[in-house]
């Protein structure tokens, strides 16, 4: 996801290229501090499609503040758009002009990290860990062979969502929508009154994600994050429950197609019953379909753990010749009143501590947009980046996908699928 929710691409960098950039900066100049504690020097700070009217004025009043705070500091904005921007990473990695700061997701920073391409935080500024709640700071720490333990970002904003259900449809099925589920396996036995009761409708088109194992509490990774043993006995029972919803037709066979992105449009079709969604959704609902909005129910993120998060990071070149500007400048992005000043404006979430608690996290209202507010801030607080950083997009994420597709109609067996799946990854691992 991506405009502000977005889902992290893969980055794919060569670690000889990218080591070898080592005395390579963007900026040109050192910073100083002067004897007050000031910071003089120029960074570029680089954004990921969100130089537009909506946030370009946050980022002018943002910069000129620090600027004015900090004189003889330079902070250069540049903004690059979504299309090419994994690929934009690497090739600046490897030429040695990465950005000073750079907005990015954890799955594009593990692979410039393990490179050698980002600054490893914890080892230069270890007390950057209590500005940020547990998960968050969680998410940015990487560890695998070949590379340092550390956090190698700051966290920047977070995003989740509701699950959404059809309550028209799913009264039709004889379902009680006063208890909705919001448990895999509250869902799961919903599949089950739904055969029986409305043979033929589907409640979802959606085969299972990586963080999706995690929620449902399957452990996907050994404890030092080299090896995935996400095809454990309990691994195989989750996409075992997928097998049999196709069986019993409650799982849309649209699922299985491999270029399927349909699944939010099928739910404001009304043929299926559920999905997960966020914030934004709930708006699209209301005005592209009115009959989905007024019979729509809310619960939490389905999660038999805690609900998957997604995070977008600020990470610093490992070359800067600007270290202390570059560290102070991610630090004043991402600290609580800049992070909840920016998060109003874009309906996501801080990584901040203590601003949850914002007023403008938990309206009292009693519409459904005030309820998702409450729904998702709750979720921020006590979910889980579930997606390991090292999972790759471009190859883990749709070989996962084939596989249990293939699984699901029959052609081999969910053991099998993960197998398959979990070799592949760990091979990958040590590349």
């Amino acid at each position: 996801m991506k405009g502000i929710a977005k889902k992290a691409a893969v980055v794919f960098c060569s670690v000889a290229t990218v080591t070898s950039m080592a005395a390579c900066g963007n900026s040109g100049g050192n910073s100083t501090a002067s004897s007050d504690g000031k910071l003089s020097g120029e960074i570029t700070f680089q954004t990921w499609n969100l130089k537009n009217d909506k946030y370009t004025p946050y980022f002018n009043d943002l910069i000129d503040a620090f600027e004015k705070d900090n004189p003889g500091t330079t902070i250069k904005w540049v903004d690059q758009p979504s299309d090419g921007y994994p690929d934009k990473l690497s090739a600046d990695a490897a030429a040695g002009t990465l950005p000073d700061v750079t907005d990015m997701g954890p799955n594009q920073a593990y692979s410039l990290a393990k490179a050698g391409a980002l600054l490893n935080i914890s080892a230069e500024d270890p007390s950057a860990k209590d500005n940020y709640i547990e998960s968050a700071w969680n998410g940015v720490t990487f560890k695998g062979d070949g590379m340092d333990t550390g956090a190698y970002g700051l966290p920047w904003y977070l995003n989740t969502g509701p699950t959404f259900f059809n309550k028209s449809v799913l009264t039709k099925c004889g379902i009680d929508t006063e208890k909705l589920p919001d448990t895999y396996d509250g869902l799961f036995k919903l599949s089950d009154t739904m055969k029986k009761n409305c043979s033929g409708t589907s409640l979802m088109a959606k085969l299972p994600t990586i963080e999706n194992f995690g929620e449902y509490g399957v452990q996907l990774m050994n404890d030092d994050q080299t090896k995935y043993t996400f095809n454990s006995k309990k691994g195989v029972e989750f996409v075992q429950h997928y097998i049999d919803m196709y069986k019993n037709g409650t799982l849309d066979g649209n699922a299985l197609n491999a270029d399927w992105t349909g699944e939010t449009d099928a739910f404001k079709q009304g043929s299926v019953a559920t999905v997960i969604g966020s914030l934004y959704s709930i708006g699209d609902f209301k005005e592209n379909a009115k009959d989905v909005y007024d019979n729509l129910g809310l619960t939490k993120r389905i999660a038999n753990t805690s609900g998957h998060i997604y995070m977008e990071m600020l990470a610093i070149n490992a070359q800067t010749k600007n270290k202390d500007l570059a560290l102070a400048f991610a630090k004043y992005v991402t600290n609580k009143e800049n992070q909840v000043a920016f998060d109003k404006k874009a309906n996501v979430f801080p990584s901040s501590v203590d601003s949850q608690t914002d007023a403008f996290f938990n309206p009292t209202g009693d519409t459904l947009e005030d309820e998702g507010m409450r729904l998702t801030a709750k979720e921020i607080e006590n979910g889980h980046i579930w997606t390991p950083p090292q999972f790759s997009d471009a190859l883990d994420v749709p070989n996962l996908r084939e596989q249990i597709a293939l699984a699901v109609q029959g052609k081999q067996t969910a053991q099998q699928a993960l197998d398959k799946v979990v070799k592949d990854a760990n091979d990958r691992l040590v590349q």
